[in-house]
């Protein structure tokens, strides 16, 4: 494993846009928008815990996504059993799910898909999590919103500037992994075929 390795796979699974990118605010839960190209050297810091910057969700041409991704925070403990169930139904119809403690006091469930319109994401995300109850879902709406930029997650494996905690994944079994081994796990999965999720296939997600 390299540096390289593992910055490309983050680009790869989460990355839509390269033009700027959310950077997180010291001592802060708050990110500005800096309007610079996302360089190799940015996502290196952030995996170095130097930085820690967040992800954009939406292509702002096509208005497509490739993930999807659930956000269970709170009392950690019932977040964890909240997660747990979803991750399980998600892996239980065929998807791979990545589960991901997010280094405040929650969890984050990515899923990675061919590009898929904004709307069908919307209404897959909603579906799947009806009696899981996240705290959010992503695509949060519709539509591109955020004066063109829609919303953000942090970007997995940087160090949340509020707590200085580092975020770590979770294996297939849900068995936590250091942060080297998270990386490894990362670069895995980047190779692995992303899931098809389409408005066709889309009702034999929903249900319990």
């Amino acid at each position: 494993m390299t540096i390289e390795n593992v910055v490309n796979a983050l680009k790869d699974l989460f990355i839509v846009r390269r033009d700027c990118y959310p950077l997180q605010i010291e001592h802060k839960n708050e990110y500005i928008v800096v309007k610079e190209n996302l360089t190799y050297k940015i996502i290196s810091d952030h995996l170095k815990g130097l930085i820690t910057i967040g992800c954009w969700q939406v292509d702002p041409l096509s208005k497509t996504v490739k993930w999807v991704c659930f956000d269970f925070d709170g009392v950690i403990e019932e977040e964890f059993e909240k997660a747990k169930k979803l991750f399980y139904k998600l892996k239980n119809k065929g998807l791979n799910p990545l589960m991901e403690f997010s280094g405040r006091r929650g969890y984050h469930i990515w899923l990675f898909v061919e590009p898929i319109d904004l709307i069908d994401a919307r209404k897959f995300a909603i579906d799947v999590s009806r009696t899981q109850s996240p705290h959010e879902i992503f695509p949060k709406n519709d539509k591109l919103t955020g004066k063109g930029y829609g919303f953000q997650v942090k970007l997995p494996l940087g160090i949340h500037r509020v707590p200085m905690k580092r975020s770590f994944l979770f294996d297939e079994n849900l068995r936590p992994l250091s942060h080297e081994k998270s990386q490894d796990f990362l670069i895995k999965l980047s190779r692995k075929k992303r899931d098809t999720i389409s408005s066709k296939n889309l009702i034999s997600f929903v249900g319990s």
